[in-house]
């Protein structure tokens, strides 16, 4: 009985639990079909409307991006936490939802989910952009910079790109539509830059327009076969090539345009209708909010300009009489971006520098003149991060004035209201309310001067000697710490000046035995100017004041000869307390537009005083850099072991000539050194030794380069150069890893030549060979000797010391090398300074390898006598050799917040001064990142020099060294970023070092073989505020 009545209860229990799932999937299936977005084209005698689910959707947008200060292009906020995404989402939705926004337009490397967070979360739709090729693109394995429309390969690279998109996109809910290019129209006219240039006129490039057109409507048709539910558009510049879109793109079921036109858009609703019968959704468009005429934000202006484009837009729409084509926009754009201008330099500065010109903005037109700032189109402005870590958006006028018109509804008004709440949007009130606002903010944080953060490091260092701790135990330990604070500050005391400096104070430097050049040399309980850098806009020229900042070389601006040496490594040079770079520059613009005027004490390290004139013109197929360095005086101490160099003179000229689409000619020509005319220099011949004199001839040098384009895949490049014995230039530019020995000195006959193929996807061949020929000889050291009552004098290598010159890195050389690269992304350069942290591929790496036959020997190599203040030579030169290399670095990027980055390398090397045996070492570097919260780093060398320059220069090695470093971020924002540190983080770190030694090792080290190793560990705390 009991059995029978557990059954039947169990089986009713079973009944009614099957009937709650089936109701609870049938609810579920329910839902997710309500959530699935269904977008559609609406048109009928009144015009288009855009339909979200069966209802009326009028775009109120933005172009939307994520760019804290001192990032640029490179920046990705998807592959950052998604706690940290997280929290700009929701900032800057919050903010967005404020002021009626209902959509953003952003790039396509959003990852679905966000798009359904953006949605669900905030009620947000999002067109996505795919750039279609807009700034060069990947084909098969090459980055090409400009794109080829025509090309099967390249067009079937960017479709497949974008229909693996469409179908990643696929039933992700929040999706207004796809969007293809970004003035692509435009790209084929303008250079490669990201830089926007003046909009071009008529339609010149129609033939390539068409393979264009013709390329967007083939991916449209085939993603309408992966998604057909979704719709899709162009985003062309302006209305350009209107006729060829009509013909070409019969697939697109919107027309994206891009267009500033001022505060109207003038015939662009009736052309479009009289022409192509789809709706518009304008994806950019507004105004700069910065007046090139008065040098001054002019928020205002912004906002009645944005004011007049919503009001045309809305009358534009649906039912109100006119064209009936307008489905609303996204404004350009939400945050002002501080990357615009330049690119990759000034990334903490907001610049003003206007770089085109629009006479549509009557506000600040001047004819002749550019007025449309870049880093100004913001309706918020960008702000420092808060302490959540986001980089704060400050509403602006045009945020205000938008809140009101996005509380406008246009499909339920007609003309007549329309016009009447346009007209309640009083922007004199609103100017009004934002002076308030303006004059708050400024009393809270006045620009003419204003603390912009700071930094404070707190060290205790213990440390001992093996021979030490075993005589004395723990007594041979020995402590110290030490306190260092930095406060960045920063002016701007009028719209034409502005900088920023940081001071720091040193409390006292921690004892530090393995790291002897790590202390400041100033007394302890001290203050002094850390940086400074300030930049004064005049009209016919910038001017520049720097003192311990990152300053960059000329390379690509005519100085073939490389005679301004790039100075950014700041935290190695602040190894030796040197204040280098130091001096200020001039930019000349308009009449002095090409001219550039660099004088200082010491304007890259190492440098003399100097001064520095550089004028480069010319246009089309031919461009000319004249150059003249003249240093003022002899520097009067060395920083470093680095020998001070003579103060010299030097003249170059230069002509770049494109002579083909595929082939480039460079030719420079140099004179160097003629304040050494008429002096003496020594040198053998067959046995017998002469005296001779620096001529002119001996200042002169020529060389030239030939770079031929084979095919996107395939370069090869061949140059040769003639240098006299004292046409001495600079530090060549070198655009990829490279081993080979170039040097700066004159004394020399070259060749040169390389290969870079691509061979299938992502991987990269570059042979590369240098043969070098000396005109003069090293001297041999030569005793001085007697016969009979004639004395022979002898011979000693020369110096440069003592010597109008010397061989030395100079000297005859046949090297060879090879490198292999890998990188799936190519457009993030494996190659860049900074790969450790842009190099966005899961797995990247190189293999390098160099061999080099030194069959002379060298003459004497100088050093810097500290202690006596002078120059000293060694007493002989480096014997012949043959040395090789082999490298690799490679870039880990397995998931979001991890990153790892290592550096492999192996060589048979000689010393850089003291005659010796060549070295035979091994060494192991790496950086590993950990979420921005565990940040690790270290290194295992073999056999190697020590950290300095000056072991390599004296032959001093250590059987083994070790190093790590491992720091925990307790509190985590943005990355510090010279000359301001950004953001808050505190954070405790433990840093430990272990040396061996041997009989090469330094002498009060080894101690006889006493001493076999030394440690020091280093425990630090460090905020950043």
């Amino acid at each position: 009985m009991f059995g029978s009545e557990c059954i039947c209860r169990l089986k009713w229990l079973l009944i009614a639990t099957l009937l709650l799932l089936g109701c609870s999937s049938a609810f579920a299936a329910q839902q997710g079909a309500a959530e699935q977005t269904t977008v559609r084209t609406y048109r009928d005698n009144a015009g288009w409307k855009l339909l979200v689910n069966g209802e009326s959707y009028f775009v109120k947008g933005v172009v939307w991006g994520y760019t804290p200060i001192g990032k640029n292009y490179a920046y990705s906020l998807w592959t950052k936490s998604d706690d940290e995404i997280r929290k700009v989402l929701d900032y800057d939705c919050t903010l967005m939802k404020g002021a009626g926004i209902n959509t953003i337009r952003t790039f396509s490397n959003i990852p679905p989910r966000w798009i359904e967070y953006l949605y669900r979360t905030h009620g947000i739709m999002t067109i996505v952009n795919h750039l279609a090729g807009r700034y060069g693109f990947e084909v098969d394995g090459t980055w090409r910079s400009q794109t080829d429309y025509a090309d099967p390969r390249t067009r079937a690279a960017i479709k497949k790109e974008v229909l693996e998109q469409v179908a990643r996109l696929k039933g992700t809910p929040g999706v207004l539509m796809m969007a293809l290019g970004n003035e692509n129209n435009y790209g084929l006219e303008w250079s490669t830059s990201f830089e926007i240039e003046k909009l071009p006129v008529g339609e010149r490039q129609a033939a390539k327009a068409r393979f264009l057109y013709s390329m967007l409507n083939e991916i449209i048709a085939d993603a309408k076969k992966v998604d057909p539910e979704r719709l899709y558009t162009i985003v062309n510049g302006d209305i350009q090539y209107l006729d060829l879109i009509a013909e070409q793109c019969k697939e697109i079921d919107l027309l994206g345009v891009n267009s500033y036109r001022g505060k109207s858009f003038t015939g662009l609703w009736q052309d479009t209708k009289a022409k192509l019968d789809r709706p518009i959704v304008l994806l950019e468009f507004g105004s700069d909010g910065f007046n090139a005429k008065t040098g001054r934000e002019d928020q205002a202006a912004q906002a009645e300009l944005l004011k007049a484009n919503w009001q045309e837009i809305y009358r534009k729409s649906h039912g109100h009489g006119a064209e009936g084509n307008a489905v609303g926009g996204c404004v350009f754009e939400w945050r002002d971006e501080w990357w615009k201008y330049l690119q990759t330099e000034n990334l903490t500065v907001h610049d003003t520098n206007a770089s085109w010109s629009n006479g549509g903005y009557a506000f600040d037109y001047v004819p002749g003149e550019n007025n449309m700032n870049e880093e100004w189109f913001g309706i918020t402005s960008l702000e420092r991060p808060n302490e959540d870590g986001v980089s704060e958006a400050r509403p602006k006028m045009a945020y205000y004035a938008l809140r009101e018109i996005f509380k406008v509804d246009p499909y339920r008004q007609d003309l007549a209201s329309l016009t009447e709440s346009f007209e309640r949007v009083d922007l004199s009130r609103l100017a009004l309310e934002n002076d308030v606002r303006s004059l708050k903010l400024a009393q809270a944080q006045e620009r003419a001067f204003f603390l912009a953060g700071g930094n404070i490091r707190a060290e205790f260092v213990s440390g001992a000697k093996g021979n030490e701790l075993r005589e004395k135990g723990k007594e041979a330990q020995h402590y110290s710490s030490g306190i260092m604070g930095f406060l960045d500050f920063g002016f701007q005391p009028s719209s034409n000046l502005a900088g920023n400096f940081s001071v720091n104070y040193l409390n006292s430097v921690p004892h530090r035995d393995m790291e002897e050049f790590y202390g400041k040399t100033r007394s302890n309980n001290s203050i002094e100017l850390y940086n400074f850098n300030s930049v004064l806009k005049t009209p016919v020229t910038d001017v520049t004041a720097f003192y311990h900042v990152p300053r960059y070389h000329w390379g690509y601006e005519g100085d073939f000869y490389g005679l301004l040496n790039e100075t950014t490594d700041i935290k190695g040079i602040d190894i030796w307390d040197s204040k280098a770079p130091f001096g200020v520059e001039f930019a000349g613009k308009k009449e002095l537009e090409g001219l550039k005027v660099l004088v200082g004490p010491e304007v890259y390290w190492g440098a003399n005083p100097k001064v520095m004139v550089k004028y480069n013109f010319g246009s089309g197929r031919f461009r000319y850099a004249f150059l003249h360095s003249e240093d003022i005086a002899t520097a009067s101490t060395s920083a470093t072991s680095a020998a001070i160099e003579k103060a010299t003179r030097a003249t170059t000229f230069y002509v770049n000539s494109a002579v083909s689409p595929s082939t480039t000619v460079e030719l420079g020509v140099i004179s160097a050194g003629s304040e050494k005319i008429g002096d003496q220099y020594s040198r053998r011949d067959n046995g017998d030794i002469y005296y001779d004199k620096i001529r002119f001839a001996d200042t002169l040098g020529v060389k030239g380069k030939v770079t031929h384009k084979f095919s996107e895949s395939f370069l090869a490049w061949a140059g040769a150069g003639y240098a006299g014995l004292v046409a001495d230039g600079g530090n060549p530019l070198v655009e990829y890893d490279t081993l080979l020995p170039y040097s700066r000195y004159g004394n020399k006959i070259e060749a040169e030549g390389g290969l870079r193929m691509v061979l299938g996807k992502s991987y990269t061949l570059a042979p590369r060979m240098l043969w070098r020929d000396n005109l003069r000889d090293a001297n041999p050291l030569i005793p001085a000797s007697t016969s009979g009552t004639v004395l022979y004098p002898g011979l000693i290598p020369r110096n440069r010391d003592a010597d109008p010159f010397a061989v030395l890195d100079n000297r005859k050389a046949l090297s060879a090398e090879f490198f292999f690269t890998y990188d799936p992304t190519p457009a993030t350069d494996f190659y860049h300074w900074d790969f450790k942290n842009r190099e966005d591929a899961t797995f990247a790496y190189n293999l390098g390898f160099n061999y080099t036959d030194y069959s002379t020997p060298t003459d004497a190599f100088t050093y810097y006598y500290k202690e006596g203040g002078v120059n000293a030579a060694f007493p002989n030169g480096l014997s012949q050799a043959k040395v090789w290399k082999a490298m690799s670095r490679m870039v880990f990027n397995p998931t979001a917040g991890v990153r790892i980055a290592n550096r492999l390398e192996a060589g048979h090397q000689q010393s850089t001064g003291a005659a010796g045996p060549s070295r035979t070492y091994y060494s192991t570097e790496f950086d590993v990142n950990l979420f921005d919260s565990h940040v690790i780093s270290g290194y295992v060398k073999k056999d190697q020099w020590g950290p300095y320059d000056y072991y390599r220069q004296f032959n001093v090695t250590f059987p083994w060294q070790f190093s790590l470093d491992y720091m925990y971020k307790i509190y985590h924002l943005p990355e510090n970023y010279l000359p301001f540190r950004l953001g808050k983080s505190a954070g405790i770190g433990i840093n430990g070092i272990l040396r061996t030694f041997d009989q090469n090792s330094p002498v009060s080290d080894y101690n006889n073989g006493k001493n076999d190793f030394s440690y020091q560990v280093s425990t630090y705390l460090t905020y950043d505020f």
